[in-house]
């Protein structure tokens, strides 16, 4: 991944006025790998689905980038120093019709580090290092319709056994799907759409 192609391609200021978001995640990734989590079946929501880290904003936080830094030092034990602000992607409205911004974080440490030094608050129970290689491959990505709220895509893409780097020995082949999915895919589009032009 071409980080100097990442700034360039997404907005580096927020935009959105308090009323027009309800939390952040952390699309956190490095030059070979995209880190997703596997939430606890155990959560009230989006119980074990693949996920970025992140949640909801407290009432004094008023940027993205805050609220991501806030809840990856939760979530994973770590330092949000271990971080690297690239900016931000448009907001993704979850299932339950919330509107999250993603904020795009370079970890600044291998893959191998991180996924020995993150534990989880209770909230994850493994941490996924998967290629963007894997990602990028467009012919690997599928969409259904989703009859909700209303009529709409639904993305998919299958993390194959094999693929991925676990932090436990959970090597079985997982669905990416949902609001991460999206997110995913709105960033693709970007970045491969800019290096197009």
């Amino acid at each position: 991944m071409d980080f100097h192609q990442v700034r360039q391609t997404i907005q580096r200021e927020h935009t959105l006025a308090p009323n027009e978001w309800k939390g952040a995640v952390l699309f956190l990734c490095n030059e070979e790998h995209v880190f997703f989590i596997k939430r606890s079946e155990m959560m009230p929501t989006h119980g074990g689905q693949l996920a970025f880290i992140g949640g909801h904003r407290q009432e004094q936080e008023t940027n993205p980038w805050v609220v991501a830094q806030r809840e990856y030092q939760e979530e994973t034990g770590l330092a949000p120093l271990t971080i690297d602000f690239l900016g931000y992607l448009p907001a993704v409205m979850t299932a339950r019709l919330q509107p999250i911004v993603p904020v795009m974080g370079k970890l600044l440490m291998t893959s191998e580090e991180f996924l020995h030094s993150a534990t989880s608050n209770g909230e994850w129970v493994d941490c996924l290092a998967y290629p963007w290689t894997e990602l990028a491959v467009e012919s690997s990505w599928e969409f259904g319709w989703r009859h909700g709220h209303g009529l709409g895509p639904v993305l998919f893409h299958t993390l194959r056994q094999g693929s991925f780097i676990p932090k436990t020995q959970d090597f079985h082949t997982h669905l990416l799907w949902g609001a991460t999915a999206a997110m995913v895919w709105d960033f693709l589009r970007l970045y491969y759409g800019h290096s197009q032009r």
